[in-house]
C-alpha cells in the first residue's frame, strides 16, 4: 500500500499515510496488546518495524518523482521548439483547440496571428544560418514583448510563426500585429558586421467572423500574411473575403 501509494500520490500523501500506519500501530499495542510503552524495549522493536517501512517510502517517493520529472521534461522537449523556446505547432494545437472550444462554448471572440520575417532569408545569405536563428531568437522576443500571459505563440515552421489570442476580436488584435510590427521594427538585429534592419509582416484572422474552426482560422490567416506580404512587407493585413482566392 504505502509503494503504491507513493508511486501515484507522491510525497505528502504518503508521508500521512506512514504516520497514520504508525499511529494505529501503537494505538493497537496499548489498547490491545497492553504492552508497556514506556520501556525502551518496546521503542526499539517499534523503530525497527517503522524505520524499513519509512525508508521504502522514502526511496519510492524519490524514484517516483525521478520518473514523473522525466515524464515532464520529454512532454516539454516534445512540445517546445529547441531554437526559439516557445510551442511548436504540436504544443500550440493542444492549447489552441482547448481556447478555441471555449470561445465557441461561451461565445467570445478570438483571434490568430501569422508572423513571417521579412528579411531571413537575406541575414542567411550575407552573415550566415547561425546569424539567421539569432535573428529567430530576436523576433520571438520582440513578439513576446507586446503578448499578455494568455496568449499562445508558437513557431509555425521556418521564419513563420503563429500566436493564438484568446478572448480578442478582429480590432483588438490588429492593435497587438500593429504593436509587434513596430516593436520588431525599432529593434534592430546585431550581426559580427553591425546592426540590420529587421521587420516582419502579419496577417489577422478572427472567430467568428473570418472562420468557424481553427484550420479555417489558420489558413485565413496565412492568406492575410501573404496579402501583408503582396502590399510591400513590414505591415499588418486582416483576411479579406473577396482575396481568398
Amino acid at each position: 500500500m504505502v509503494v503504491t501509494s507513493a508511486l501515484t500520490l507522491g510525497k505528502t500523501v504518503t508521508l500521512v499515510e506512514v504516520a497514520l500506519i504508525g499511529a494505529c500501530s501503537l494505538f493497537l499495542d496499548w489498547q490491545v496488546g497492553g504492552k508497556d510503552l514506556a520501556r525502551l524495549a518496546y521503542w526499539g522493536g517499534y523503530g525497527a518495524q517503522l524505520v524499513p517501512v519509512v525508508l521504502v517510502a522514502y526511496i519510492t517517493t524519490m524514484f517516483s518523482a525521478d520518473i514523473r520529472y522525466g515524464l515532464n521534461r520529454a512532454k516539454l522537449l516534445s512540445e517546445t521548439d529547441e531554437l526559439t523556446g516557445i510551442f511548436n505547432m504540436r504544443g500550440f494545437v493542444a492549447i489552441a483547440n482547448r481556447l478555441f472550444a471555449q470561445a465557441q462554448r461561451y461565445d467570445r471572440p478570438a483571434s490568430l496571428l501569422m508572423v513571417d520575417s521579412d528579411n531571413l532569408k537575406q541575414v542567411n545569405d550575407q552573415h550566415g544560418h547561425e546569424a539567421g536563428n539569432r535573428l529567430l531568437q530576436h523576433l520571438v522576443k520582440a513578439v513576446q514583448s507586446q503578448l499578455r500571459f494568455t496568449d499562445v505563440p508558437a513557431r509555425y515552421g521556418g521564419d513563420e510563426f503563429v500566436v493564438m489570442l484568446p478572448d480578442t476580436p478582429a480590432r483588438g488584435a490588429l492593435e497587438v500585429a500593429e504593436r509587434m510590427r513596430r516593436a520588431v521594427e525599432e529593434a534592430p538585429f546585431s550581426t559580427d558586421a553591425g546592426r540590420v534592419p529587421s521587420t516582419v509582416s502579419i496577417g489577422v484572422a478572427s472567430y467568428p467572423e473570418d472562420g468557424r474552426s481553427m484550420d479555417a482560422l489558420l489558413a485565413r490567416a496565412d492568406r492575410a500574411l501573404y496579402l501583408a506580404k503582396e502590399g510591400g512587407k513590414n505591415r499588418v493585413a486582416r483576411f479579406k473575403p473577396d482575396a481568398a482566392a
